[in-house]
């Protein structure tokens, strides 16, 4: 199957088996403009961490965009994925942020950057204070609790948790047990 539409172009696609019900398209966001056009054409959004006026700003535009096209925001998805450092000292998870996710801390767009060797050098002049607001980075479960249960309450009924550090089995079972049961809606 060839398609050349307005908005992709698919070269070669094999369509299988398709679900009884069609599954979900989410539209990424992080600006107005797309979060008010996936309001209009998309059945739910998904952005990153971030400030919460700015997020209260984009679910505004979802909305928006939303009641325009005769649907009702609040039963559309909203899904969030959260980059976390988690270990069991505050030094050890700055290390993995530093070490592992530099690039939470770049506060400027990536997208433009086509050299590893780039990167690389851009992730040398990253600092711990950088991470500020952009990231917890912290031993304490609670803390990180804390910061996802502001997330739900803002209106996600999805979230997903990046821990960036290498320690992956760990962080699941102290997350599973330390801060899962304690989140509520």
């Amino acid at each position: 199957m060839k398609h050349s539409g307005p908005f992709y172009k698919l070269e070669s696609a094999r369509l299988w088996t398709m679900p009884e019900v069609a599954p979900e398209i989410l539209v990424a966001t992080g600006g107005p403009v797309t979060a008010k056009r996936a309001g209009r054409v998309a059945d739910g959004l998904i952005t990153v961490g971030a400030p919460l006026e700015k997020i209260s700003m984009l679910f505004g535009k979802f909305d928006e965009g939303a009641r325009e096209a005769g649907r009702d925001p609040s039963t559309m998805p909203r899904a969030l994925q959260v980059h976390l450092s988690w270990a069991p000292t505050d030094q050890e998870a700055l290390t993995s942020a530093m070490v592992e996710w530099p690039n939470g801390g770049m506060k400027f767009p990536k997208a433009d950057i086509r050299s590893p060797h780039d990167f690389e050098q851009m992730a040398k002049l990253v600092r711990p204070e950088d991470f500020a607001g952009r990231m917890v980075i912290s031993s304490d479960p609670d803390v990180h609790r804390a910061a996802i249960q502001k997330y739900i309450d803002l209106g996600f009924d999805r979230v997903y948790l990046h821990n960036v550090g290498r320690n992956q089995a760990e962080w699941l079972e102290v997350f599973g047990r330390e801060v899962l049961p304690k989140l509520h809606r």
